[in-house]
């Protein structure tokens, strides 16, 4: 019995090494793969980064707009021109998904014709009231209304779904999503663009986006660093300032930056923004200080940095003499931003080049060897080329993945596995009613759907989906020119309005006030940063949100009998001047 003992003790020993050691031994097998991919991609980006002309390399830097939803001629001489590195896409150029799909190839087609590298194909594409692409993308609710809900499951899957939906039409480089925390009401340009009024919000829901939009194929930018929240001027327009030191940033602004870079961001956008305390002179986009000093060495960032748009007045009224696209590229920037083309790509690149030229971008490293700025700026942009999977058929050295089987098995893999993923989430109809129902949120306080009696209650609406929503409810919907009649009615206690407006709610308010013995209910789609007047009678539901399903999700509230909870966000504060849209006014 004791030999029995001892053998099986033995012959469990033996087995737990066995166990052990293959663990240990998939875990070195996997990073070993890992590191291999990693030594391979550095030295193919420099390879080809070294076999561009100076021209090729000035013009790999610029990322530069087209006029229409084909590469029409202008298109074609503007790339032959330029040599741009990417291409960004705004609504004019995005129809129907047949057409961006058209678009998106013939731009990389042009690429290889062109001897380019091939296209990295851009559009702000955050939802809500940034919402370029029209057909063949999901239609989730904006970034407030997504982070109103707190939930960090649902952040990764609206990233993932948005950014595997770009991809499969060809656009691999999203601008989102916004880190910006909007604690300041007033603030004219992000407002609803933003996750939230609090750095654990913003951090929670914004990075799980990025997390997920990261695994859905097309490149996720974070911005506007080092934080457009806490502004009151719209960059696009103004040139704003944030009085903070780097310290009192840190306890706010730049806390989501941190945390989607420590969870692994691979690219940036630049805020054009002065932050006096830290860098007097320059803005962050064209800031050493703040762009390799906070940035790259502070927050330990080795990925792309893009600028946000240099025609914005924040740069073009204020450092166009400065040569901009040399300064943001000598401050640490890879790429430089145009939304144009034209005379506006002519002078970026000619500055870039005449500086390239007279040694501007060369500098000695503390081993005293030459450094070059504009190729290390390149080699970044190409890698990520590279590791995305774009180098394929229709582009130059479309056998590169063929070199080295390791990386050409693990981009298969990861395409199957988000393909898979996908296809589950589709399954479950990409979860958007449940994330449109969880974004509603209630003003002053929580709401608790009061038990309508159709006969007492009375709306009148103009959103179509709220107006049919209604009648299968049984709740009657007037048309406005019988308001006053209605009110007058004693029959009918409640009223419902929709609204999209601060005119709309002040008029609606306005009865409130007036008919204390009548309840009302708004259901408010547009910006929450507006007056919104409390009474007794008057309560607030809100969807930070002009979608569909965002006006629909509204409607569901007034019948599910459960409690919609209070609006976490810091609100226009009484007596405050309602901020201007800036240049993203409410759409959709």
């Amino acid at each position: 019995m004791k030999q029995f003992s001892l053998r099986f003790v033995f012959s469990s020993l033996i087995l737990l090494v066995f166990f052990s050691a293959s663990y240990y031994f998939g875990i070195y097998a996997t990073e070993l793969a890992r590191n291999e991919r990693k030594e391979w991609l550095e030295k193919k980006a420099w390879e080809l980064t070294n076999s561009l002309s100076e021209e090729d390399l000035v013009g790999q830097v610029i990322h530069i707009a087209i006029p229409l939803k084909t590469v029409d001629p202008i298109a074609l001489e503007e790339i032959k021109n330029t040599r741009p590195g990417g291409i960004i896409l705004f609504g004019k150029n995005l129809g129907k998904k047949s057409e961006i799909i058209s678009l998106t190839e013939n731009l990389q087609l042009t690429a290889k014709s062109e001897n380019l590298m091939p296209f990295l194909i851009s559009t702000d594409q955050e939802g809500g009231r940034v919402f370029r692409v029209q057909d063949g993308i999901t239609e989730y609710p904006g970034a407030m209304a997504l982070g109103q809900t707190g939930n960090e499951k649902w952040g990764e899957i609206v990233g993932f779904v948005t950014s595997y939906e770009l991809n499969s039409l060809g656009l691999n480089f999203l601008f989102a999503p916004v880190l910006d925390i909007n604690n300041n009401p007033l603030n004219p340009v992000i407002n609803t663009r933003s996750f939230g009024s609090d750095a654990k919000r913003v951090s929670d829901v914004a990075v799980a986006y990025e997390r997920g939009a990261r695994e859905g194929g097309a490149l996720p930018v974070i911005k506007h660093f080092p934080g457009h929240g806490d502004t009151n001027v719209d960059s696009h327009l103004g040139l704003p300032q944030i009085k903070k030191t780097l310290k009192e940033l840190s306890t706010l602004e730049l806390i989501p930056f941190k945390k989607a870079i420590d969870n692994g961001a691979e690219a940036v956008m630049s805020a054009h923004i002065v932050y006096p305390y830290i860098d007097e002179k320059y803005p962050a986009t064209l800031s050493k200080k703040i762009l390799t000093g906070v940035l790259r060495e502070k927050l330990n960032f080795d990925g792309i940095i893009i600028t946000d748009a240099m025609e914005m007045h924040a740069i073009s009224k204020h450092y166009e003499k400065d040569k901009p696209g040399v300064l943001t590229l000598l401050a640490g920037a890879n790429i430089v931003l145009l939304t144009s083309w034209g005379e506006t790509a002519r002078k970026f690149k000619a500055q870039i080049q005449t500086a390239y030229k007279n040694g501007e971008f060369f500098y000695k490293n503390k081993e005293g060897k030459e450094e070059d700025i504009l190729k290390q700026a390149v080699q970044k942009q190409i890698l990520k080329k590279i590791e995305l999977g774009i180098f394929g058929q229709n582009s130059v050295f479309s056998d590169l993945y063929s070199e080295n089987k390791n990386f050409a098995d693990f981009l298969a893999k990861r395409n199957e596995e988000r393909k898979q993923k996908y296809q589950i989430l589709v399954s479950k109809n990409q979860y958007v009613k449940e994330i449109n129902s969880d974004s509603i949120r209630a003003y002053p306080k929580s709401f608790e759907a009061p038990k309508f009696e159709p006969n007492k209650t009375i709306a009148f609406v103009k959103n179509r989906q709220i107006m049919e929503q209604l009648k299968m409810e049984g709740i009657q919907t007037e048309s406005f020119k019988n308001l006053n009649s209605k009110l007058a009615n004693k029959l009918f206690t409640h009223f419902i309005f929709d609204s999209v407006s601060e005119k709309e709610v002040s008029i609606i308010a306005g009865l409130a006030k007036k008919h204390k013995t009548k309840q009302f209910i708004i259901l408010h789609g547009g910006t929450p940063f507006i007056k919104l007047p409390e009474y007794s009678n008057l309560q607030y539901l809100l969807s930070f949100s002009l979608t569909k399903g965002s006006w629909m999700a509204l409607t569901e509230k007034l019948k599910e009998g459960k409690t919609v909870p209070k609006a976490d966000l810091i609100l226009l504060p009484k007596g405050a001047v309602t901020p201007s849209k800036g240049a993203f006014p409410e759409r959709l």
